[in-house]
């Protein structure tokens, strides 16, 4: 970084404004700033790190305080920073908070901190004004321009101060240091950061390693403890035993079966008979349903002959029917045609009347023809004009055209006019847009790389999140299900000392004086149970205990392998979080900014082509002159054209002047000719029309008359046919006996012939069959007994209950021996894993312990690192200490002989030529101190650029410390710090010793005065 020129206004001592041009100090390579205490030296690197930081140089003093106490109320205290970076130049102007008078009611109200960052490259020195100030980077926001600064410029506020700006006193402290303090100001100039990550990674994974062994061999013994075994030998012999009592189980199971077989078929032979005993009761019961149902069959048989009397009687009802229908028919037809009469009627004396009103009117046609003849005479008059009116017509179209040539020359040379202001306006456009293009795709691909890191850590933060939710889950699910096992425990219990004490007294109840115990074998009982026992339901109770404590024991254990996995993840996530570097602004901030960076891209447009622009500019002007003269020769051709078109217009009207005004072109003329025409014709069509309409009007009305005389005679032949057909119904009726009311009820039943005399034989079957099944019941019980089913069914029903009990106990012998050899394979394997996984993580554990400072140099390996690096700053400086020193001293890390030989901290000691020993920084002299300490500072500066290729220290800057020096340690620094210029890096020192103004003359001078400081350039 090489500040270029600096302005200042109301800031610190300096009431008005203020520039600092650095470029002639810069040139020169070592300068001064000068002036006597309190001037305000110093304040011209708090401004410069205000305007690059929003921060001043000390620690203790706040940005508020920055303003001037001379300054004018008018005058708003602002930091105007011009340098370089590499190729590129930058502005940045920066406002602290502050009191400012407000527009109105001269209050005073509070002025927000605000900075604005630009790039002028492109953009001399002396012409960068408030009105020229190049490309905006960022804008307003503070934590823009600050974010932007330090990615550009490699480093931050704390990291300029030690490396860019030396204060005073800065770097004495750090020679002193201890080993902690130092290794934080270290942390901050060298990113180690990858082995801090690399050794929690480490930790972590070796932490998750012996969990995970830790939690599996927990969870090993938590199933042995479960299952009431307390090794894995225990469980192989309780195995064994579970097998023994299988097979028992299984022996019983099977004699229960036979006793359930017979039982069940014994019930089955006394079913089959009370079948027979309940067949024959249904059989009598449906034979005297059916014998009860004769007398309606009989009624059925009447209304089946009645139905087949109207049947007979259907054909002439039928021809009665249809002889209505005809009258019917022939009456609405007769109604049409006395219609149809009316109306040709009507129409004949409509035609008559149009007729009459056609034969007045053929009187005007005779007009109408003199009409057309006029017409046809103003015909020839405009043959004779034709030559006239084609003239008049060349006339005009040579006047279009040169018109038409005018305005085109005249549109050119406009086009032409508008293209060259374009076209320059364009190549202003595309100079400005190249630049503004270069500095936002920087910045584009910049925040895309922040961007991508931001969207990684907030997945990874988003996954720990969503572990710890799993694990509380988990914990949950764990300790609900420890407590349902320890319910299940409990019931278990109850259930075991209820039936043992069931059991208990059934036993007592069988023990006799004299004879051995079941139980224990002994023949004296001196204390047996008393009570009835009541057994029924314990077993069962027993049983589904003992499956809910089973059930309750593998839920738990499988509750805490999924907790204890949960955990592991949780760790593993929590380790990767560790190793990520916290985003400084959000996703939504960084997004927000990169689319308003990718949203200024789009808005430039296309790249555009200079070259190609500036080419066409010079094409353009280069037709200008021709296309002025083209305008000049189409502006005569025009006005001659005009003249001559007029010339031609008046000779034709005089030769159109019999012709009326509405009648003078051939299309008007030939329109109203055949208009006449047309009326002529549409008379005459009109006639004809009136007299074919009046015929046909009369021919239809006789037609109409004749078909209603036949319509009439047709109605009253059906109306005597019908007459006829009445008759025979009547006399068929009174022939077969029935009354017009009884053939119409008979009539409604002739749909059911069929249906009735099915039903009428489907009853003789039915009859039939009821008293065939009653016989055959009657035979199959005679002779029998009617057996006791519900005894036998309850008798059946036990040998059930006990051979299913039989086969519930067998059932749960053998699961239970199948799970205890299951949950002993089970866990020997898990057993085995662990070794496995024992093994394997202690290499592991070693690397962590060695990465964590457990190690022959207890020292963690970051700062293992920064050591490393530390070594390189030593180096560095005593490359500058020894020649200040004479050759006498240099700097060393110190052996701490506590730690054991050869161990070293980041302690500093003095190494003495002149006693060969090493000593304390503490006991060197100012001067010598002031040389260590320069040396040290110098040295930094070296390694952080060689180390960071990003930081370039261009120019730096040393406060004070040379009043301390004698002249001969004065002459050896100076030529130091003039080796480093040698070094293209220009060194800016501030000092009120007269020494070092007389030795370095060149460079700035501040005057202080009552009304503020002022600063000057100083001159060799």
């Amino acid at each position: 970084m090489r500040p270029l020129r600096l302005t200042l206004r109301a800031f610190g001592p300096y009431a008005g404004e203020q520039v600092v041009d650095f470029r002639d100090a810069l040139s020169a390579g070592l300068f001064g700033i000068y002036g006597p205490t309190g001037s305000g030296k110093s304040s011209i690197f708090s401004a410069i790190s205000f305007a690059l930081f929003g921060e001043p140089a000390r620690d203790d003093q706040d940005a508020s305080t920055l303003r001037s106490d001379h300054a004018d109320p008018n005058c708003l205290t602002e930091v105007e920073l011009i340098f370089e970076l590499g190729a590129t130049k930058y502005l940045v102007r920066r406002r602290p908070e502050q009191m400012r008078r407000a527009q109105r009611g001269g209050k005073e109200t509070k002025e927000a901190h605000c900075a604005w960052l630009f790039d002028v490259t492109d953009i001399p020195l002396d012409e960068i004004t408030p009105e020229n100030q190049g490309t905006p980077i960022a804008e307003k926001k503070v934590s823009e321009v600050r974010e932007e600064l330090e990615r550009r410029l490699g480093y931050g506020k704390e990291q300029f101060r030690q490396i860019v700006l030396l204060p005073q006193g800065r770097f004495e402290k750090f020679l002193a240091a201890n080993t902690n303090d130092r290794l934080a100001i270290l942390r901050d100039l060298f990113d180690v950061s990858l082995y801090k990550r690399l050794t929690q990674k480490m930790k972590d994974e070796a932490k998750a390693a012996e969990d995970k062994i830790r939690a599996d061999r927990r969870a090993c013994e938590s199933r042995l403890e479960q299952e009431g075994f307390a090794t894995l030998e225990d469980l192989s012999a309780g195995a064994q035993q579970a097998q023994d009592e299988q097979k028992a189980e299984a022996a019983a199971a099977e004699a229960a079966k036979t006793n359930a077989t017979l039982a069940e078929q014994t019930l089955a032979a006394a079913r089959e008979v009370e079948k027979a005993f309940a067949e024959n009761e249904a059989a009598a019961q449906a034979l005297a349903s059916m014998e009860a149902k004769s007398k309606e069959i009989e009624k059925d048989k009447a209304v089946l002959g009645g139905a087949r009397v109207a049947k007979s009687l259907h054909d002439v009802d039928a021809a009665m029917q249809r002889a209505r229908a005809d009258l019917s028919a022939a009456t609405e037809i007769c109604t049409k045609t006395q219609a149809a009469r009316e109306a040709a009627e009507e129409t004949m004396k409509k035609a008559a009347a149009a007729l009459a009103t056609e034969q007045a009117r053929r009187a005007e046609s005779e007009t109408l023809r003199e009409q057309g003849a006029a017409l046809k005479r103003h015909r020839e008059t405009l043959g004779h004009a034709d030559k006239k009116k084609a003239a008049k017509e060349d006339a005009a179209r040579t006047e279009r055209d040169a018109v038409a040539a005018f305005e085109t020359a005249q549109s050119n040379h406009s086009a032409l006019v508008r293209e060259q202001a374009n076209t320059a306006a364009q190549i202003k456009t595309a100079e400005t847009a190249a630049g503004r293009r270069a500095t936002l795709s920087a910045a584009a691909q910049e925040l895309k790389s922040k961007l991508d890191a931001a969207v990684g850590y907030g997945r990874a933060l988003k996954a720990v999140n969503d572990a710890r939710a799993d694990v509380a889950g988990a914990r949950e699910d764990h300790e609900k299900n420890c407590r349902a096992q320890e319910d299940a425990q409990r019931s278990f219990d109850e259930a075991e000392v209820a039936l043992a004490g069931a059991q208990a007294q059934h036993l007592a109840e069988k023990l006799r004086p004299g004879e051995a115990c079941p139980v224990c074998g002994s023949h004296d009982h001196p204390a047996p149970a008393h009570g009835r026992a009541e057994s029924a339901g314990l077993n069962d109770a027993f049983t589904v205990a003992r499956e809910a404590l089973d059930s309750a024991r593998k839920a738990s254990a499988a509750s805490g392998q999924t907790l204890a996995a949960k955990e592991a993840t949780l760790s593993e996530r929590e380790a990767h979080v560790a190793s990520l570097t916290e985003p400084e602004s959000t996703v939504a901030e960084l997004r927000e900014h990169s689319d308003k960076v990718h949203n200024d891209i789009d808005a430039l447009g296309p790249p555009i082509d200079l070259e190609a622009l500036r080419g066409a500019l010079d094409r353009v002007e280069g037709r200008l002159p021709e296309a002025g003269a083209a305008v000049e020769a189409a502006r005569a051709g025009r006005d001659q054209a005009v003249t001559g078109h007029a010339l031609a217009t008046q000779a034709l009207e005089v030769a159109l002047a019999s012709v009326p005004e509405n009648l003078r072109t051939a299309d008007a003329l030939e329109a109203a000719i055949a208009a006449a025409e047309e009326e002529i014709r549409k008379r005459n069509l009109a006639f004809d029309h009136a007299v074919k309409t009046e015929r046909d009007a009369r021919e239809k009305q006789i037609a109409a008359r004749k078909d209603d005389e036949s319509a009439a005679n047709a109605r009253e032949a059906a109306l005597a046919k019908l007459q006829e057909a009445e008759q025979s119904f009547r006399d068929r009726l009174a022939a077969n006996g029935l009354t017009q009311e009884q053939y119409e009820a008979h009539k409604a039943n002739i749909d059911r012939i069929d249906e009735l005399q099915a039903s009428i034989e489907r009853f003789g079957q039915d009859l039939h069959a009821a008293r065939d099944r009653a016989a055959r019941a009657g035979t199959n019980v005679e002779g029998k007994d009617r057996p006791d089913v519900a005894g036998l069914g309850a008798a059946s029903e036990e040998a059930t209950r006990v051979r299913d009990e039989a086969y519930r106990k067998a059932a749960f012998a053998a699961s239970r021996a199948e799970f205890l050899a299951k949950l002993a394979d089970s866990i020997a394997g898990a057993l085995s894993d662990i070794k496995k996984a024992e093994d394997a993580y202690a290499p592991l554990a070693a690397v962590a312990h060695a990465f964590s400072g457990k190690n022959n140099a207890n020292m963690e390996l970051e700062a293992f690192a920064i050591a490393a690096m530390f070594d390189l700053v030593l180096a560095s400086a005593n490359a500058r200490f020894k020649p200040m020193s004479g050759g006498r001293y240099s700097l060393e890390r110190e052996r701490d002989v506590s730690k054991g030989a050869g161990k070293k901290g980041l302690d500093i000691v003095v190494h003495d030529v002149h006693t060969g020993r090493t000593r304390a920084t503490a006991t060197l002299s100012g001067g010598e101190t002031f040389m260590a300490a320069l040396a040290l500072a110098l040295g930094l500066s070296d390694v952080v650029e060689s180390v960071n290729g990003g930081v370039h220290l261009n120019t730096i800057f040393i406060d004070e410390g040379f009043g301390t020096l004698d002249m001969e340690t004065l002459d050896q620094a100076l030529q130091t710090l003039q080796d480093i210029v040698g070094e293209s890096r220009a060194v800016g020192l501030i000092s009120h010793v007269e020494l070092v103004q007389q030795a370095i003359p060149f460079g700035f001078q501040i005057s202080k005065t009552t009304g503020g400081s002022h600063i000057s350039q100083r001159f060799a």
